[in-house]
C-alpha cells in the first residue's frame, strides 16, 4: 500500500507544467514584439505611402511642362485642399485641354501653406516664381517637392535653389583690333619660250569677207491712252472725342505669412519649412538665423505675384533653441526654433 502511494506521487510530480508566471512571462514577451511588429509595419506603410504620393505628384508636374514645351500653350497644377490637387493640360493627346483631380494616399496630406499654391508653365516650361510642396502623413514624417523658375522639378534634399546661379561676367577686356597673319610672297612663274612659226612653201589663200545687210524693221506707232480726271473726294470733319480721366489704381499691399513657431528634432539636419506671399512686386526677402540654427537657404529670395518660398534649416546635433529672421518690404518676421 505504501509502495502505491509513493509511486503515485512520483508519477504526479513528474507531470507538472509551466506555472502561473512563466506562462504571464512568456504572453507579455509575445505581445511586446507582436506590437513593435505592427507599429514597425505602420510605420512603414506610411512611409511608402508618402513617397508614392510625392513621386506622383512630382510626375504631374513633369507631364505638365512637357505639355506646354510640346503644345506651346500653358499648362497648370493646382493644390485644391488639403487631400487634392487638378492637373490641367491635353491628357489623352487630342488637342482639347482637360482638367483632372488628383486625391492623394490615404493618410497624406498637403502643409497648410502649400493650399492654394499654383504652378503655371508657359510655352517654354518656366513658371514665374519658384515654388516649395510640402507633404505631409499621419505618423509625422514629410517629404518636400521644389519647383525652380526654370520649371526644374526636385525631391527632398536634391533641391536647387534659383538664388545659387550665379551672374555671367563679360570679358571687358578684349582687344581692339584684330591681328593680321604676315603676308607671304608668291613665287613668281617661270617664262616658258614661245615657239616662232616657220612659214610653208605654199600659203593658203585668205578668203574675203562678204557683208551680211542686215534688215531695218518697220515702226509701229505707239497707242497714246485718253487720261480720265480722278474725282477729289470731299473731306469730312472728323469729330474730336473727349477725353475721359482714368482713376489711377490703388496698389494693393504685399504680404508675407510664416510659421509662429518651428520645431525639429535633434540629430535630424538639415529639415524645411515654407512661406507664402501675396502681391510681391519683386519683393526681396533676406533671411537671416541666430542660435543653434548653423544656416537658412536660400538667404535672398525674389517673389514677383504670389507664390511660396521653401527653406532649408541646418542645425547642430543636441537640443538648443535659436530664432530665423525674414527681413522685407512685405514685412518682418521672427520666428523662435526648438530643438530637442
Amino acid at each position: 500500500m505504501y509502495i502505491d502511494r509513493l509511486a503515485n506521487r512520483q508519477t504526479v510530480k513528474g507531470e507538472r507544467g509551466f506555472t502561473m508566471i512563466q506562462v504571464l512571462i512568456t504572453v507579455t514577451l509575445v505581445a511586446v514584439v507582436s506590437t513593435f511588429g505592427v507599429m514597425a509595419i505602420g510605420s512603414a506603410r506610411a512611409s511608402f505611402r508618402l513617397s508614392g504620393s510625392s513621386r506622383e505628384l512630382a510626375g504631374y508636374l513633369e507631364k505638365a511642362r512637357s505639355n506646354a514645351i510640346r503644345r506651346n500653350d500653358a499648362t497648370s497644377v493646382t493644390i485644391l485642399n488639403a487631400t487634392s490637387y487638378s492637373v490641367t493640360m491635353d491628357s489623352d493627346g487630342d488637342g482639347a485641354v482637360e482638367t483632372r483631380t488628383i486625391t492623394l494616399q490615404d493618410g497624406v496630406t498637403f502643409d497648410n501653406g502649400s493650399i492654394g499654391t499654383s504652378a503655371v508653365f508657359d510655352w517654354r516650361g518656366r513658371v514665374p516664381n519658384q515654388l516649395g510642396i510640402i507633404l505631409r502623413n499621419d505618423r509625422g514624417a514629410s517629404s518636400s517637392i521644389n519647383l525652380s523658375g526654370a520649371g526644374d522639378v526636385t525631391l527632398d534634399n536634391e533641391i536647387f535653389q534659383d538664388g545659387q546661379i550665379g551672374d555671367i561676367t563679360l570679358n571687358t577686356d578684349a582687344p581692339a583690333g584684330v591681328a593680321s597673319p604676315t603676308p607671304y610672297g608668291s613665287p613668281g612663274a617661270t617664262p616658258y619660250p614661245t615657239p616662232t612659226p616657220t612659214p610653208g612653201s605654199s600659203p593658203e589663200a585668205t578668203p574675203t569677207p562678204q557683208s551680211t545687210p542686215s534688215s531695218t524693221p518697220t515702226p509701229f506707232p505707239t497707242a497714246t491712252p485718253t487720261p480720265f480726271p480722278t474725282a477729289t473726294p470731299t473731306p469730312y470733319p472728323t469729330a474730336t472725342p473727349t477725353p475721359t480721366p482714368t482713376p489711377a489704381a490703388t496698389p494693393i499691399p504685399c504680404s508675407l505669412t510664416a510659421p509662429s513657431s518651428l520645431t525639429f528634432p535633434k540629430n535630424a539636419s538639415p529639415k524645411t519649412f515654407s512661406i507664402s506671399v501675396a502681391n510681391g512686386n519683386a519683393s526681396v526677402i533676406t533671411a537671416g538665423k541666430s542660435g543653434k540654427v548653423s544656416g537658412v537657404t536660400p538667404v535672398t529670395t525674389t517673389v514677383t505675384g504670389a507664390g511660396t518660398v521653401l527653406y532649408t534649416v541646418t542645425y547642430g546635433s543636441g537640443n538648443g533653441s535659436g530664432t530665423i529672421t525674414l527681413t522685407s518690404v512685405c514685412g518682418n518676421k521672427t520666428i523662435p526654433v526648438a530643438i530637442n
